[in-house]
């Protein structure tokens, strides 16, 4: 692909994310980081403006940048996931996909992610192992969430993550799909990325 369509490509989703940062910050304050669809579109945001220094100033992407967009397009597509096939069917698809900024948060933002990575950034061939680093991510993020949970300093945000209100199994068995969601999608975007690369 050329070096054009990268270009507008993070360019949009940069200019969007904005927007949907804006939204956030106006909608859940401080808090807003403690919802993982928030973190995942943050750092593409972050992703996105890196890409676009680098390829404007014609430079190579570097591979801690490409590594970031592994964990941010696997983050917001496990985001659409759980959006659309959990919370979607119990608080209503016009909440979670057509409502203020989350078009881009669940729907716009991850689809322009993975294809910006998998089919357009031209980047050096990176070792098997990065397929683990969004898993490895989102349990430290789940972690971290059960802590404060369990301190009583954040409620949720995702029912899963309810450590005094939720079985441990039911706990056990939502950070166990994620891990496997989040390990299955990187493994397939990294095939798909560099299927005809040595």
């Amino acid at each position: 692909m050329s070096r054009k369509t990268v270009i507008v490509v993070n360019a949009v989703i940069l200019a969007l994310e904005v927007i949907a940062l804006i939204h956030d910050i106006y909608a859940f304050g401080t808090g807003l980081f403690v919802w993982y669809t928030v973190d995942s579109n943050v750092l593409q945001l972050v992703v996105s403006a890196l890409v676009l220094y680098f390829v404007l100033n014609g430079k190579q992407i570097p591979e801690g940048v490409t590594k970031m967009h592994f964990v941010s397009a696997v983050g917001l597509t496990v985001t659409f996931l759980i959006a659309a096939f959990v919370l979607a069917p119990e608080g209503g698809i016009k909440y979670y996909f057509l409502s203020d900024v989350a078009p881009i948060n669940h729907f716009i933002g991850p689809l322009l992610s993975v294809i910006s990575l998998v089919f357009l950034e031209k980047t050096n061939k990176l070792p098997i192992r990065t397929v683990i680093l969004p898993a490895l991510v989102t349990l430290i993020y789940g972690i971290i969430c059960l802590i404060l949970n369990g301190l009583g300093v954040i409620d949720g945000p995702y029912f899963f993550l309810k450590i005094n209100e939720v079985a441990a199994g039911v706990i056990i068995m939502w950070f166990a799909i994620i891990a496997v969601l989040c390990v299955g999608f990187s493994l397939l975007y990294y095939i798909a990325k560099w299927r005809k690369r040595g």
